[in-house]
């Protein structure tokens, strides 16, 4: 349910994203990963809200990517995920910008 959310909300960039995994030569990409899903906020021994950590990455190699950025976080919020943290990446060419939000589902 989550992965399906997290895709939806960012379908507006326009760009591949992905599950956990990436194995292509795409100028931007996203990859995503549940870190956590926990059942929280409990009356009478049951659960009333699911808590789910997710870890995202931009993966981009053209300036046009870093522009992106901003509107990445803000269809987040549009969708109800709340920013945790981010912070800048590199590797093998690419510029990178890690996040994690959170997302609470009430049951």
């Amino acid at each position: 349910m989550i992965n399906l959310k997290i895709i939806q909300a960012l379908e507006p960039l326009n760009i591949p994203i992905y599950w956990m995994n990436y194995d292509g030569n795409d100028e931007e990409y996203i990859i995503f990963q549940t870190n956590s899903q926990n059942d929280i906020r409990f009356t009478d021994d049951t659960a009333d809200a699911e808590s789910s950590d997710i870890g995202l990455i931009f993966w981009f190699n053209t300036p046009a990517g870093a522009s992106k950025i901003d509107i990445l976080k803000e269809l987040m919020k549009q969708n109800n995920f709340m920013k945790i943290s981010e912070r800048d990446m590199y590797d093998d060419g690419y510029y990178g910008r890690t996040f994690n939000f959170r997302y609470v589902k009430n049951l």
